[in-house]
């Protein structure tokens, strides 16, 4: 049995967590070293802090070659995807994969948990280098004019019982 000390746990509703993780990181490191493993990630989280704040968005945590923010409103979150997918194939970094999900989640210490989340980053790790994948939930959104959804199915992702149906991001 789990037990929670005198932390504030929240229970909020359907908000949105992106996961973007850099492909090829770890073997970048191995060739260039420690030095540039830490400039690619401080370069990320850079990257990462200006896409959230433009897309009212947060970073919740960034760990080396990943980052995880969160939004409100789903639509911030697939275009802040966009943005920070484009604004990093401009850069020096490797590509990333990005993952969204929505969905009610628990926010407790500064950081978010739940399902919702969970599944947002088994999505970020069935994208494809440069790719967008979102949940259904968030495919439902209205994000504008300038961006739509191309499905992809049913998928299983890794510990989660039940399918789920991915989109592709892209702009319009």
């Amino acid at each position: 049995m789990w037990v929670m000390d005198a932390m504030q746990v929240d229970t909020l509703p359907a908000q949105a967590a992106l996961f973007a993780d850099l492909c090829d990181y770890t073997r970048i490191t191995e060739e260039l070293g420690d030095a540039a493993a830490a400039r690619i990630a401080l370069e990320l989280r850079r990257i990462a802090r200006d896409v959230a704040r433009r897309h009212h968005g947060r970073v919740v945590k960034t760990l080396g070659d990943g980052v995880h923010l969160h939004f409100v409103h789903a639509a911030d979150a697939v275009r802040a995807s966009l943005a920070l997918v484009g604004q990093i194939a401009s850069s020096d970094l490797p590509r990333a994969r990005v993952g969204v999900n929505a969905g009610p989640m628990i926010a407790a210490g500064g950081d978010y948990y739940g399902r919702a989340v969970n599944v947002a980053a088994r999505i970020a790790a069935q994208a494809a280098p440069g790719e967008v994948l979102v949940g259904e939930a968030v495919a439902r959104e209205r994000c504008g004019e300038r961006v739509c959804f191309d499905s992809l199915g049913a998928v299983r992702l890794k510990g989660v019982s039940d399918e789920v149906m991915l989109y592709r991001a892209r702009e319009n």
